[in-house]
């Protein structure tokens, strides 16, 4: 099919709707856990594209949310009746059943994350509530109760820091993950908030709404970052961000699921087709895969590895500040704006490489900052120049492009401000030779 891309597997298995994936975090043996409709989750070996023994059964209604821990050893799965069962990935037995605090009401458990340190989780209710649980013994800790409609979704900050919800009632709200307190103020949307995901640095939440429409929003302060991405023409259900932060994976009710630059916001690839709604997206630990599900009933594995070249082992770039960015187009808004030139030039000194090959050993990639910047505000702006290594460097033109150079031996990075726009590019191996009080850059 012209502009689609084949799918590499189809895993057939499930006699319902496919209703969410995730992949094991072990790249040596690579497997995908799914929930679906038929009340069962199901392990694939995403090599063969067979089922992993038998499916996982304890569920009574149809399951939903699935998350498994960071070392691997932990799954935890809601389902429609509001129960939480906790796994042992190792042995494939249940641990632990978490019954619903309400007997009635809408208790579908829509969503769960564990914390980077897997010492708790946290699930989303249709019953308006976000909990977190202790994970090993199953023990409630905290819930908030705030918003106003039913939670979609939920998940930790990479940095384990915060923890985001979003709700039906249009919003997402950014706590602290250990006390709750709020932290910012709700993030507003114009449609009901389906699916989110943070970016690597923990700096940007980006999230989906049932208008079709993709949101981007600084964490640090909750301010919206550009206008939204217009990138389906239906409900968007589900979106997965790329292990480097380059890519991000929307699946829609218009049935396709869609690749994008988090840079650029530009449609990466080619279109993701299926028959039906799709359900869930996920890319795969080293973000050569991903894989895909919905009302079809199968999960399809997608080669994207040779989709196009949208980063290279030099360069990465990182938006973080908190003001507008300059819009642009996704697939119904085609048109670009004149204040969009900054981006492109970006793109065109970007070199070609296959982003989606971010092995952990590789180079840092495209929206991580540097370990001092995590949860912390955008370094202060001056303009003055100053002869010392390791602090800014900095410099401006008369276009209103303002750079600041950091000299360092472990992270030197350039920091261009351009109009209301901050843009970071850290250098790794060919711009190690600046350690002058100069940076040319060339646009």
């Amino acid at each position: 099919m012209d502009g689609t891309l084949i799918p590499v597997k189809s895993l057939h298995g499930h006699t319902d709707w496919v209703e969410e994936l995730v992949f094991s975090k072990n790249v040596e043996e690579l497997k995908i856990i799914s929930t679906s409709a038929d009340e069962t989750i199901r392990i694939w070996n995403a090599d063969t594209g067979k089922q992993v023994g038998e499916p996982l059964l304890g569920h009574a209604a149809k399951t939903s949310g699935i998350a498994i821990s960071t070392d691997g050893t932990k799954i935890v799965s809601g389902a429609d009746d509001g129960r939480i069962i906790m796994w042992s990935a190792e042995t494939r037995t249940i641990t632990r059943i978490i019954k619903p605090r309400m007997s009635r009401g809408n208790l579908r458990l829509m969503s769960l994350s564990f914390s980077p340190d897997d010492k708790t989780f946290a699930s989303a209710s249709l019953d308006g509530t976000c909990t977190v649980w202790n994970s090993e013994t199953g023990e409630l800790l905290f819930d908030f109760d705030d918003h106003q409609d039913m939670v979609g979704t939920v998940a930790y900050s990479p940095s384990g820091v915060k923890i985001a919800s979003g709700s039906y009632d249009h919003t997402i709200r950014i706590r602290n993950a250990h006390t709750g307190e709020r932290l910012t103020q709700p993030l507003l949307h114009a449609d009901d908030v389906r699916s989110m995901v943070w970016s690597p640095d923990s700096r940007q939440l980006i999230s989906a709404c049932n208008d079709g429409q993709i949101y981007f929003w600084s964490a640090p302060t909750g301010a919206q970052l550009g206008s939204p991405l217009q990138a389906h023409l239906d409900k968007i259900n589900c979106v997965a961000i790329s292990p480097s932060g380059s890519l991000l994976a929307s699946a829609s009710v218009d049935h396709t699921a869609r690749l994008w630059n988090t840079v650029t916001r530009q449609p990466f690839g080619r279109v993701l087709q299926h028959n039906d709604e799709v359900a869930t997206v996920a890319f795969s630990p080293g973000g050569q895969f991903v894989a895909t599900g919905g009302k079809e009933g199968i999960i399809f594995l997608w080669n994207i590895s040779q989709e196009g070249a949208i980063a290279t082992d030099a360069v990465s770039v990182s938006l973080l500040h908190t003001a507008p960015i300059p819009h642009l187009a996704g697939i119904i808004d085609q048109q670009r704006s004149s204040s969009d030139s900054l981006a492109g030039s970006l793109r065109s000194s970007i070199q070609a490489s296959d982003a989606p090959f971010d092995r952990a050993q590789g180079t840092s990639s495209l929206p991580i900052a540097p370990t001092d910047l995590l949860d912390s505000e955008v370094l202060p702006i001056s303009l003055s120049f100053t002869s010392t290594r390791d602090s800014l460097y900095g410099g401006g033109w008369s276009s209103g492009l303002t750079a600041w150079y950091r000299s360092s031996s472990s992270s030197p990075f350039v920091a261009i401000l351009f109009g209301a726009s901050f843009f970071q590019i850290r250098y790794h191996r060919i711009y190690r030779a600046f350690e002058t009080t100069e940076v040319h850059v060339l646009l």
